[in-house]
């Protein structure tokens, strides 16, 4: 089943053009591509996560990580995030395929997972070359707080790849040394909390919105210090 695209050819072509010079990413030394997807997997604690880039005839996902391990390649007919990557601006949230399918894939194309959320990984320029996702086999809510964040991630997921691009590869390892510095503590208190609320009688109760406030406060803390570190990379770059 294939989905009508929602953008004239000329628009299209853009888009791809804009989308070479990443693909390139995919084969190198440093996969930024599953850093990426690692962090989104710890920060929404879920099973999977991956860094998708849609491309002419099939989608590419140079970031994928969780369990059960997920096709790193997939005809764009197939995939839901070649319909999640049209929509600038706004992320795509299916709490549940299963009782409520993407009505752009088949049946069969779903059938592997239940929740799917979804940012678009955006240029400079605005083009969308790809998203951002998280996925579970089981239903799932995502708050509006979860859409921000994600969305936020997304932003950083499309700095990351520009900073690649332009960075010498001994560069790499060094930057995720000192994002992985800033954020493994807010990661420990991010479970933490989550654990805690889990133990909580109601998701509404004053206490579970309490350690939701905190969780949500944390992975902004996250954000905010991996966009500081990003920074702080292009500053040393040689001008």
């Amino acid at each position: 089943m294939a989905a009508i695209l929602p953008i004239s050819a000329e628009q299209e072509a853009e888009r791809l053009q804009a989308l070479q010079p990443y693909k390139t990413l995919e084969h190198a030394q440093h996969n930024v591509f599953e850093q990426i997807a690692e962090l989104t997997a710890k920060l929404f604690a879920t099973p999977m996560a991956q860094v998708s880039l849609v491309d002419a005839e099939e989608v590419i996902y140079p970031g994928n990580v969780g369990n059960p391990p997920l096709a790193s390649r997939l005809a764009r007919e197939d995939s839901i995030c070649a319909v999640a990557v049209y929509s600038p601006g706004i992320t795509t949230v299916f709490p549940n395929l299963q009782a409520n399918p993407c009505r752009w894939l088949s049946t069969e194309a779903q059938k592997d997972f239940a929740f799917y959320a979804s940012h678009p990984i955006q240029t400079a320029t605005g083009q969308p070359i790809g998203s951002l996702c998280v996925l579970d086999k089981k239903p799932r809510e995502f708050t509006a707080n979860e859409q921000l964040v994600l969305a936020r991630l997304a932003g950083i997921a499309m700095q990351l790849l520009d900073l690649e691009l332009v960075a010498a590869p001994e560069q790499a390892p060094a930057l995720w040394a000192a994002i992985n510095g800033r954020i493994n503590l807010s990661l420990q208190r991010i479970a933490t909390l989550t654990a805690l609320a889990r133990w909580e009688i109601s998701s509404e109760t004053a206490t579970a919105l309490a350690y939701q406030a905190s969780i949500h406060e944390e992975r902004m803390l996250i954000v905010q210090d991996i966009a500081y570190e990003i920074s702080a990379a292009f500053a040393r770059l040689p001008a």
